[in-house]
């Protein structure tokens, strides 16, 4: 009877742990659409919302260590269904104990026992990994890791009960009755197989399923003028022998972050010679967006391009400190210094790299950050970072998480192979937002977005120079008379299809351009 009892506890741990493990493939299967959707970040999946703290979840379900085979499959095989057949396998294996013979109990719970090992043993791994690899508590997760430990439990008191209970009936039932080695070798066979099948069809069944999306790659657009004149670019990661990358970054953008944090896991950032365009979502310098979402973003981009300089620093060290620090950074970049006082984010960055103390806000810096801004607009680029050029074909916006391993794969093999290409975008009509041709991506919300961050561009701001909004301003007065009849004649998207002028005819980015570019 005490078996049985626990039998019925080791199903009910099962059975939680099944609805966890489905929970999380769910949330993986809907992103295999590549878009957006929210997660079952509840410790009660279903039947409470998710709260404000799902970030942990997100970052597991989009880490390298969510999903197996993801340079031959979109996104990979999650490894919440192996799980979920391994929680319906010990589901059946608890009713199969509870339904067993008295005589036959004994090895029906040590199969049992032996079969919670293996979610023990994974939720062991995935929550190290967790914790000091992504630094992130998903509840799901957690779900899962209870529910194995509970059915461990549950399954070595039942076997304790068996031993007993065979024990007492081993001197009056007669020696037939009690299983014979031959039975106990065919139940554990039996019981391998089962397991087995129990995992190896819905997987074999999932791969099958799995959307091929190579056919998205070099449809998103591609540079229509890669090259550097302005020399705004600074190099990141290995040089030379990869293929040759520009990749747009904010140094304070999180998913700048997760995206460099999950290609670094892949070993993809081994194979690319990334050049790095710094465009920082800040409005403080970046006449492109008309809110900060990165506040302090310049000034860090400022560091960025001193580090990349100074070779006893370098882009790669300032970039992961950057990282690392982020939302100090964030937060000290949101307050306003005082007047004649130095900003907190230039005194952190000269308290940890003392020898960019002397390029921090210099005339040479801005100006450089400002040609960054001004080769996005050459090339009509969409606001938003992070974004990936390979080999000038784009990586599309849906592919930079789950996607990011098989896409960029597949791009790199057709790189090897001489097959990368895309068509460039033509040159944009007068009024026509600078955005790629073919890019799908859509604008969310940051702590939602599918690794992007987009920020909301003023139309026929985007383009103009903060020199060149200048001119159209200085008519308007002249003009007195027909003030209200003026922005029918759109003049200023008259000048639009005019080329931009060449860096050395722009005067050096002064604070009162900016400040009118940003507004």
């Amino acid at each position: 009877m005490a078996t049985r009892i626990f039998a019925v506890g080791l199903a009910l741990a099962a059975l939680v742990g099944l609805v966890f493990a489905s929970a999380s493939t769910l949330d993986f299967v809907q992103h295999l659409d590549r878009q957006v959707h929210d997660l079952h970040c509840s410790f009660a999946p279903g039947l409470v919302e998710a709260d404000q703290e799902s970030t942990g979840c997100q970052v597991t379900l989009l880490s390298p260590y969510s999903s197996v085979m993801r340079t031959s499959l979109w996104g990979g095989i999650p490894i919440s269904l192996p799980a979920m057949a391994v929680f319906a396998f010990l589901l059946f294996r608890a009713l199969e104990l509870l339904l067993a013979r008295p005589a036959a109990r004994r090895t029906t719970a040590a199969i049992a026992l032996a079969s919670t090992a293996v979610p023990v043993l994974a939720s062991c791994v995935m929550g190290y990994l967790a914790f000091t690899k992504l630094h992130a508590a998903c509840k799901l997760c957690i779900g899962i890791y209870a529910s194995s430990g509970l059915a461990l439990v549950m399954a070595l008191v039942a076997w304790l009960m068996a031993r007993k209970e065979a024990a007492g009936l081993s001197a009056a039932a007669e020696p037939e009755a009690a299983p014979t080695p031959p039975r106990a070798a065919l139940a554990w066979a039996s019981a391998a197989g089962q397991a087995f099948g129990f995992v190896t069809v819905p997987v074999v069944v999932y791969a099958l399923l799995v959307p091929d999306y190579s056919r998205f790659i070099g449809t998103c657009g591609a540079l229509a003028q890669p090259d550097d004149p302005y020399e705004a670019m600074i190099p990141l990661g290995p040089q030379g022998k990869g293929v040759p990358t520009i990749e747009v970054l904010d140094p304070l953008c999180p998913s700048c972050r997760g995206f460099e944090e999950r290609m670094h896991a892949a070993g993809l950032d081994a194979e690319l010679s990334r050049k790095v365009l710094v465009f920082p979502l800040d409005s403080e310098c970046n006449w492109m967006v008309t809110r900060s979402l990165h506040p302090g973003a310049c000034r860090v981009s400022e560091g960025l391009l001193c580090a990349a300089e100074d070779p006893t620093v370098g882009s790669d060290a300032f970039v992961q400190w950057a990282f690392d620090r982020q939302e100090e950074l964030t937060k000290a970049g949101a307050v306003p210094p005082k007047e004649g006082e130095t900003s907190p984010i230039a005194t952190m960055i000269a308290a940890r790299f003392p020898s960019l103390e002397g390029c921090l806000g210099s005339a040479e810096v801005k100006s450089r950050l400002n040609k960054s801004m001004r080769w996005m607009v050459a090339n009509q680029l969409p606001v938003m970072t992070p974004q990936l050029y390979v080999a000038g074909v784009k990586l599309c916006d849906e592919d930079t998480d789950l996607g990011l391993d098989f896409t960029l794969h597949h791009m790199l093999q057709r790189h090897a192979a001489g097959q990368l290409s895309a068509d460039a975008p033509a040159p944009a009509d007068a009024g026509t937002p600078a955005l790629v041709p073919g890019s799908a991506a859509k604008p969310t919300a940051e702590p939602k977005a599918r690794g992007k961050t987009k920020a909301p561009a003023k139309p026929k701001v985007e383009r103009p120079t903060p020199a060149l909004k200048a001119e159209p301003s200085k008519a308007e007065p002249s003009k007195a008379e027909p003030s209200k009849a003026e922005p029918s004649k759109a003049e200023p998207s008259k000048a639009e299809p005019e080329p931009l002028p060449g860096v050395e005819e722009l005067p050096p980015p002064s604070d009162d351009d900016d400040d009118g570019g940003a507004q």
